[in-house]
């Protein structure tokens, strides 16, 4: 499957994961204005810190993120819940540059902070985390755990990710705080 023909949706007990759509915006301003929940999200080599306090900026941003989709940069998903509320945002794309030969994914979930809990992470996971190997032939896939978020490493660790160090990103900046898994 090319996830830039037929993007996958992912469902869980309590969440439903699709394309981002213009129309999230209003829904998602209440998760990008959170304060409290800014400083788990992972903008490393972004353009912005995705801190959002006005529905424009938040359009824009989701606008953004379509065009990159439609571009085959990257896809970002709406995270749902059951009466259709958005509480985040997961993203993924493929770098080539996998020590296996086989490309590196990069994983990024954005999450209102009353839902950054280890049963949260692990319900996403258990459907996301082999179709999205399969979907973006990546052997490996990194994802970035603050190491303030002791919830969302547990979950990690329950899948069998493993702390990979620190990341080189474009222009030679390094990052920290990343965990890898391999399929």
């Amino acid at each position: 499957m090319n996830v830039y023909e037929t993007c996958p949706v992912f469902i869980t007990p309590r969440f439903t994961l699709r394309l981002i759509r213009e129309e999230d915006a209003p829904g998602l301003l209440s998760v990008y204005s959170d304060k409290v929940a800014q400083p788990y999200f992972n903008a490393d080599n972004c353009t912005s810190r995705f801190c959002y306090t006005t529905l424009r900026e938040m359009q824009e941003c989701v606008d953004m993120w379509v065009y990159a989709y439609r571009q085959g940069w990257f896809v970002r998903w709406t995270i749902l819940l059951e009466d259709g509320r958005p509480v985040g945002t997961a993203e993924m794309f493929r770098r080539d540059d996998g020590d296996d030969g086989r490309g590196c994914g990069v994983l990024r979930v954005d999450v209102k902070r009353m839902y950054e809990f280890t049963d949260v992470f692990d319900e996403m996971l258990e459907v996301m985390l082999a179709p999205l190997h399969e979907h973006f032939g990546c052997g490996e896939i990194l994802t970035k755990a603050p190491s303030f978020a002791h919830q969302r490493q547990e979950a990690l660790r329950m899948h069998g990710f493993t702390p990979a160090g620190p990341q080189k990103g474009q222009n030679g900046l390094v990052f920290n705080d990343y965990w890898s898994h391999r399929s």
